[in-house]
């Protein structure tokens, strides 16, 4: 049976990313997204509510992980879509090295985007000590 190692909530009011942060060169958005995930916004019909919601997932994940943007990249933190919209978060480098340090193996997310806020919850789940970090 699956433990909760962590659980994390981001709030982000819409403006504290402004839309030149999301242009394909700004090196806001180079650095925060992952290839894939730049791919995957330009299919997007809400471009921007997709970037933003994914900030705000992978702040959530920093939180579930318990560290801070120096032990890992925001690009290391990948959220993508299933099929069905639903988002799924995969962990690269650093940030997959932490996780199965810690005996996570999976982390769950939900976004969401309404008026002025996007909102994510997420909650690492596993093992617990020395896992795999296999499925993160």
């Amino acid at each position: 049976m699956k433990t909760v190692l962590g659980i994390g909530t981001d709030i982000l009011k819409k403006t504290q990313v402004p839309s030149a942060h999301l242009k394909r060169d700004d090196p806001f958005f180079l650095r925060v997204y992952s290839r894939a995930e730049q791919e995957e916004a330009d299919r997007r019909g809400c471009r921007e509510d997709y970037l933003r919601g994914r900030f705000s997932g992978k702040e959530a994940v920093f939180k579930a992980l318990r560290t801070c943007g120096d032990a890992v990249r925001f690009h290391e933190i990948e959220i993508l879509s299933e099929h069905g919209g639903m988002p799924r978060v995969t962990l690269r480098g650093r940030a997959k090295e932490l996780a199965r340090q810690k005996g996570i193996d999976e982390i769950l997310i939900s976004l969401s985007c309404d008026g002025d806020y996007c909102l994510a919850f997420a909650l690492a789940q596993g093992e617990g000590g020395n896992g795999t970090g296999e499925g993160v």
